[in-house]
């Protein structure tokens, strides 16, 4: 969703890399609301727009922040690739400073004012590797790294599953996040996030690496909108053997967004497709509204253009064209 918000879920997984923390693996799956929306032409662009960008920023939540853990986000389609900071990190960590199991919270000063308190469980801090059950708790007080932004709330992450060595950089992890209160301000707005978030990364077959990111819940409050996601579910590819790097992205979920006034649900017909550094070049965006849907046809990275379906009769109502940068240019 917002990126300062993944900032936060990536100074966690700077923990789950550089530390030692009970598994709260009990989460509820929730039923998704039904569409309350009825898609026309007059709401067609705004609803293609706010949909998407919400499964984009699902595909972001694998970039976790830019880079710190080992993925760097990557053109307008939200591509990710490794640079093998995570393993560095996890290696130099879980070898070297951490001692004790479970880790013991211990309070960090934030650069200019407020604190943040890490703990957590690891079963095998000295070989090093990740075990199902290990956890991690990052407990944010109003700290300011002096980055003009302020972070309060617990982010806390679990591990599912970890396969592979840090060595080497080539593994699968799968950790789930789970946020409480989290909430970002800075001199223009003031993002709270509540959800649960699973990501996986597969850097096995490195340098073609890639993310699955899904969840039950998760909400991101503005000053702007409210926006809530339901199980929701993207995943991205990318292949760093070709220069530039292929990528594909299927996504799907269930939105319901104040920006749209109602719920949609969405998802990839067909899987996006394009090359790193660009929008995709191929793949079709399905939203269905009340009785109503809309379509999202990539031309080309370029050229997109929606075709409506007003009154669910499977007959296109009207068709406009439009391109990426003018499409995703809406989102100020």
């Amino acid at each position: 969703m917002e990126r300062k918000i993944l900032a936060v879920i990536c100074s966690c997984s700077l923990v789950v890399a550089c530390s030692d923390g009970v598994n709260n693996s009990n989460i509820i799956p929730v039923d998704s609301p039904p569409p309350s929306i009825t898609i026309s032409s007059n709401n067609a662009i705004l609803i293609a727009r706010v949909s998407y960008g919400s499964a984009l920023e699902t595909g972001d939540l694998g970039d976790l922040g830019g880079g710190t853990t080992g993925l760097i986000g990557s053109g307008p389609a939200g591509v990710s690739k490794l640079d093998g900071s995570f393993a560095t990190s996890a290696k130099t960590g879980a070898s070297g400073s951490v001692s004790q199991v479970p880790i013991p919270p211990t309070t960090t000063q934030c650069a200019a004012g407020g604190s943040v308190t890490f703990s957590g469980n690891i079963a095998d801090p000295f070989t090093p590797t990740l075990t199902s059950g290990d956890f991690f708790e990052s407990d944010y007080n109003m700290c300011d790294e002096g980055l003009g932004e302020v972070t309060d709330g617990l982010v806390r992450a679990d591990v599912d599953n970890f396969a592979g060595d840090f060595l080497s950089g080539l593994y699968d992890l799968t950790m789930r996040f789970t946020l409480t209160t989290v909430q970002v301000s800075t001199a223009v707005d003031v993002l709270t996030s509540n959800g649960d978030v699973s990501v996986t990364f597969s850097t096995a077959n490195s340098p073609a690496v890639s993310t699955s990111i899904s969840g039950n819940s998760l909400t991101i409050d503005s000053n702007a909108s409210s926006d809530s996601l339901t199980n929701f579910a993207t995943t991205v590819t990318l292949d760093g053997n070709f220069v530039p790097a292929p990528f594909t992205t299927t996504t799907s979920g269930t939105l319901d967004s104040t920006q749209l006034s109602g719920v949609v649900r969405y998802s990839t017909e067909q899987m996006f497709q394009g090359f790193e550094g660009g929008f995709p070049d191929f793949g079709v965006f399905f939203v269905e509204g009340v009785n109503s849907s809309l379509r999202l046809i990539v031309e080309n990275n370029v050229n997109v253009r929606i075709e409506i379906d007003a009154d669910g009769d499977g007959i296109v109502d009207q068709t406009i064209n439009t391109t990426w940068a003018a499409l995703t240019a809406l989102a100020g």
